[in-house]
């Protein structure tokens, strides 16, 4: 793939990822205004459901993904028994995840989680509707990874962002229309999810035609859940690592706090759309490339994401204040700043991340991703626990981004990438750890923290700039287009992707 092949790949991903996370933000003002914070609260906590329950699918999702990838362009009668397998074990595999999540999310939905007993008719007449949205978003994931394994990332993005924002839009519509109710919310979610994945497969379907659907092979069955069954482990952990923490804060502080916890949380984590986007068009190089080109693609990469990451991470822990107050309100703000500011943090490590875990799973070594998960569950519950305890909402904010900072610590030090080129990553780790402490002393005013904000971000670029030899070479390719520098200003460096 060439430079400008890639360049337009990451920016179809990029885009993709930023018109979810605009609509995100414009709806959540009007959800909370329109059906309140504690039905935003149970709506929230049906999200973490399905997510907590996507495991189910045994990581067939990623495993087609990067089976596809390996076949490359290759025939359809070699293409079409790889995407009709993996389409067929999530399909069973969905139905009965759904019957599954029927019992149980009912019973931590009006068991576990404190939800007002008005709400208590709403949210039973409404689960069975949650169940099945399961299913539909399981089968998603093949349609996905057909389209991604092709790098055609332009169709999946135009796909996956008009579900999303369908997702958001079209039950703040019903609600208007027939009332503030879950009973209307929950059903609309479930209708635009059935709109999205049938014409995802009718994509899929054509550029993959022909496809024989017959063509179900238990050789490919058992390959797929070969790669799948420790990519699956790492679905278990996911979620529940990075989700259980709502759930929690539910059980032990209501609803409502879910809400006044989430929001900041949703904002982190869609913060963290260049680095999902740059680890999506990486995953099928790194699948088809040598281990040397994928290790220094995944070196360059990373580098250049923890600077990139941090002009946006580190002025906006100074911001996040002022910003919820502005756009939810001073009253709801005031226990959520906190929350923001610290989960700006754990946004940025969680996000250079996603390079070294791509490049482990791209390179048939899912199993380490696993581990690293499977350590890490009894200390993070523990930790969880103890500082929601005493230190309420923010005490899972610290809990979960500790978690992912030493969670990446890990996978860059497994990804085997880096070696005498990790010192490039502290002083951005630096900056980082300045910008939260000082968050913790100093009053976050809107005029202060565009203050510290404006001369962070800078330092992040002029540092970018200096240890990162990618950067260096973007931001003088820009510079001659604008004829700023002559041309042979530019550093020749081999091409990083």
């Amino acid at each position: 793939m060439s430079r400008k092949a890639f360049s337009a790949n990451l920016t179809y991903n990029v885009i993709g990822a930023l018109l979810p996370l605009a609509t995100s933000l414009g709806t959540v003002p009007f959800y909370i205004h329109e059906i309140g914070l504690a039905r935003y609260g149970v709506v929230t906590i049906t999200w973490v459901l399905l997510g907590y329950f996507g495991f189910l699918d045994f990581g067939l999702s990623r495993a087609s993904a990067n089976a596809l990838a390996r076949l490359g362009p290759a025939s359809a009668s070699e293409r079409s028994p790889v995407l009709v397998t993996a389409f067929c074990c999530n399909f069973g595999l969905g139905l009965i995840g759904g019957f599954i999540l029927y019992f149980v999310g009912h019973i931590i939905l009006l068991h576990v989680v404190k939800v007002p007993g008005s709400l208590m008719g709403e949210t039973r007449a409404a689960y069975p509707w949650m169940a099945a949205m399961l299913p539909l978003g399981m089968l998603s994931g093949v349609a996905t990874g057909a389209l991604e394994s092709r790098e055609r990332f332009l169709l999946s993005n135009t796909l996956t962002s008009f579900g999303t924002m369908a997702g958001q839009i079209l039950p703040l519509a019903a609600a208007y229309a027939f009332g503030p109710s879950l009973e209307v919310v929950i059903p609309a979610t479930l209708l635009s999810r059935l709109l999205t994945v049938a014409i995802a497969y009718l994509v899929v379907i054509r550029l993959e035609w022909p496809v024989h659907f017959l063509d179900f092979r238990v050789s490919w069955a058992r390959k797929l859940f070969g790669y799948g069954s420790w990519v699956s482990v790492s679905s278990i952990l996911n979620p529940l690592l990075d989700t259980s923490n709502q759930l929690i804060v539910g059980a032990m502080l209501g609803a409502a706090a879910v809400a006044n916890y989430s929001i900041p949380m949703t904002l982190a984590m869609r913060s963290q759309v260049f680095a999902t986007a740059l680890s999506r068009t990486l995953f099928p190089r790194s699948s088809r490339a040598s281990q040397e080109e994928a290790s220094e693609i995944t070196r360059n990469a990373t580098i250049a994401l923890a600077y990139g990451f941090g002009m946006v991470c580190g002025p906006a822990i100074f911001l996040c204040g002022p910003f919820l107050r502005l756009w939810i309100g001073h009253r709801f703000a005031a226990p959520s700043e906190a929350v923001g500011q610290i989960v700006m943090f754990g946004a940025w490590t969680n996000g250079v991340a996603f390079i070294p875990y791509g490049f482990i799973q791209a390179r048939g070594r899912p199993h380490v991703t696993a581990k690293v998960g499977l350590v890490e569950i009894l200390p993070f519950f523990l930790v969880l626990w103890l500082l929601l305890s005493t230190m309420g909402l923010p005490g899972a904010a610290w809990a979960w981004s500790l978690r992912v900072t030493l969670n990446c610590g890990a996978l860059l030090v497994l990804s085997g990438c880096f070696d005498r080129e990790t010192w490039r990553l502290f002083p951005a780790l630096v900056l980082m750890c300045l910008a939260l402490a000082i968050v913790q002393v100093v009053p976050m005013t809107a005029v202060i923290a565009f203050a510290f904000a404006v001369p962070f971000g800078i330092a992040f670029a002029v540092l970018g700039y200096s240890l990162d030899p990618v950067l260096r070479n973007v931001v003088l390719g820009l510079a001659r287009r604008v004829g700023i520098v002559a041309p042979q200003a530019a550093i020749s460096q081999r091409d990083p992707v």
